[in-house]
């Protein structure tokens, strides 16, 4: 319940108090600005900031304030939105639409409990006001597009004209579910090596710099022969330490063009070759591909899309550049002509067993049942494959740590043996 609040007003010296009832009256006349606040009640009152699309929000005169108020605008837009929100999201959305709540205020409900991410907070409110504004709930999701792919989109806008838009809602939301799982699944098993190997790097790059130096000069001031294995760890450390400049700087320099390369489209389409390819983690990600790719193609021809539409949509939300143009050029085949699981039978990236599958849905009718049967049977896969990598991926690791490890190891200790050895003897 709205507090009352007595405020004075100076005019030509004098000032008086307006009570409950002529602030009310004053409150239903006043035209409110871009910037006020706007009571919603949705079950509950609730209170937000209604901005309109593109306008400033005026500065306070204070450096400092406004400020701070650019910087957190700037972190905010550099916020990502994680898959597991969006499923959250779809998956709360289909709940309200199938209670009848209308779809303005299910999304500025949404809004306001996506409060820990400001960005997709503000993203669901513009959604809010597009909509009100007379827009589709499809198309104020495209005026989002680092948010929301083309799949998500295409399947609100099939769930849109044929009605059934909780319906589609609800696949959404486990659509985007299991990818999330997945993506969590295939990052977990990158993240333990990634992370191992850069602890590894920078603890050998500290002894390099800062301890083998001090060890050095003991060994020097014997003038015996030192080892092989000393001698080459000491003209590297001694090269790292005096050009260490050059080793960051090349390391800096390798990584911006690596990057600019990566964002070409050449660059891109070479790089996912690569990765499709490692030895060990090549054949999770195409199970985890081929997963995703099934199950949007299963949901989007149960959401009404053709699969000459469907595939379009695929190609371009994928993220692999080597399925993307395959799935393109698949497309473009079946508008030919040329039935799916022809045109996917000449490429290496899709295995036997799944054009095989297709093939039987194409003849009987039932691709999108047989398709999401395909995506489930990989999910499974992949949970097969991030265990077997975790096993085979430890002992490696623990291998190559011995090695390096075992190697400064023997270059430190084998000319402090000889040393003792020389003392012994005297």
């Amino acid at each position: 319940m709205k507090k009352a609040k007595d405020f004075a007003q100076e005019t030509a010296g004098e000032s008086f108090e307006l009570n409950k009832a002529r602030k009310n009256e004053a409150d239903s006349t006043k035209q409110p600005s871009e910037e006020e606040k706007i009571v919603l009640s949705i079950g509950q009152s609730k209170e937000k900031v209604k901005l309109k699309k593109g306008a400033q929000v005026s500065k306070t005169g204070n450096f400092f304030i406004d400020t701070y108020t650019k910087l957190n605008r700037a972190v905010v837009k550099m916020n990502k939105v994680k898959t597991q929100e969006k499923a959250i999201f779809f998956r709360l959305l289909a709940v309200m639409v199938d209670a009848g709540i209308p779809i303005i205020q299910s999304l500025e409900t949404l809004a306001t409990q996506n409060k820990k991410n400001p960005k997709f907070q503000g993203v669901i409110s513009d959604m809010a006001r597009n909509v009100e504004q007379g827009e589709s709930l499809s198309g104020s999701m495209e005026q989002h597009t680092k948010v929301f792919n083309e799949s998500e989109i295409g399947m609100i806008r099939s769930g849109e004209v044929s009605g059934h838009l909780n319906n589609i809602l609800r696949d959404l939301a486990k659509q985007t579910e299991k990818n999330a799982q997945t993506l969590s699944k295939v990052k977990g098993a990158l993240t333990y090596p990634a992370v191992v190997l850069g602890i590894l790097f920078i603890v050998l790059f500290l002894m390099m710099t800062m301890v083998i130096p001090n060890i050095t000069t003991l060994f020097t001031q014997t003038g015996s022969d030192l080892p092989t294995i000393t001698r080459v760890v000491i003209g590297m450390s001694t090269f790292m330490r005096e050009k260490s400049y050059i080793i960051l700087g090349s390391i800096a320099g390798i990584g911006a063009l690596f990057v600019a390369w990566k964002r070409t489209k050449n660059g891109r389409f070479y790089w996912h070759s690569f990765l499709l390819h490692m030895p060990i983690f090549g054949n999770l990600l195409k199970k985890s591909t081929l997963s995703q790719f099934s199950r949007t193609l299963g949901n989007l021809l149960n959401a009404g899309v053709t699969i000459n539409q469907s595939l379009g949509i695929i190609s371009n939300a994928m993220k692999n550049e080597v399925y993307k143009r395959k799935i393109k050029l698949a497309g473009d085949d079946i508008r030919g002509g040329i039935p799916l699981a022809e045109t996917l039978r000449n490429s290496k990236y899709f295995p036997v067993m799944l054009v095989n599958m297709i093939e039987i849905g194409e003849q009987t009718a039932q691709l999108e049942s047989v398709t999401k049967r395909i995506a489930d049977f990989y999910d499974e896969q992949v949970d097969d494959a991030v265990k077997s990598l975790t096993k085979v991926i430890e002992p490696v690791i623990m291998v190559f740590v011995g090695v390096a490890v075992g190697g400064l190891v023997a270059a430190i200790m084998l000319p402090i043996m000889s040393l003792a050895d020389i003392a012994g003897g005297i």
